[in-house]
């Protein structure tokens, strides 16, 4: 069983990754056989290799900037509730939106191993609708 700061430290380093926009050194922070899903993906994916190809054409379209605002340990789990908040805005520029979610993340070693994310999409959706 993990400690509460070792679960805390690497759901926080896969944030700072999220908060860089840089693909790989996100991806380090997922096992290979990670679980990821977002409301945005419809569906789970599963394997470092398949979130590599979902990350790429996220980060190129959105600049976002993550703050945790709450961590609460799963009890009895090596995993979190984590809450925060995210300005989010097109990369190539307009208005800053905050968007604020949660995530579920199970730790494995320093990674996470899966990754379930809840929030609001209707901010992303009316991003996308602005004229720059």
């Amino acid at each position: 069983m993990l400690t509460d700061q070792e679960i805390f430290s690497a759901t926080r380093r896969c944030i700072d990754m999220w908060n860089t926009l840089d693909l790989e050194a996100t991806l380090d922070t997922y096992t290979d056989d990670v679980i990821y899903c977002d409301p945005k993906t419809g569906k789970r994916i599963i394997g470092k290799a398949n979130l590599r190809r979902y990350l790429r054409k996220f980060f190129e379209r959105w600049d976002m900037q993550f703050v945790v605002t709450e961590e609460y340990r799963l009890e009895g789990q090596d995993g979190q509730a984590v809450l925060w908040d995210c300005a989010i805005r097109r990369r190539e520029g307009g208005p800053s939106r905050t968007v604020r979610g949660m995530d579920i993340c199970m730790v494995r070693g320093n990674q996470l191993c899966r990754d379930e994310a809840f929030m609001e999409t209707t901010v992303l959706q009316d991003l996308m609708k602005l004229e720059l």
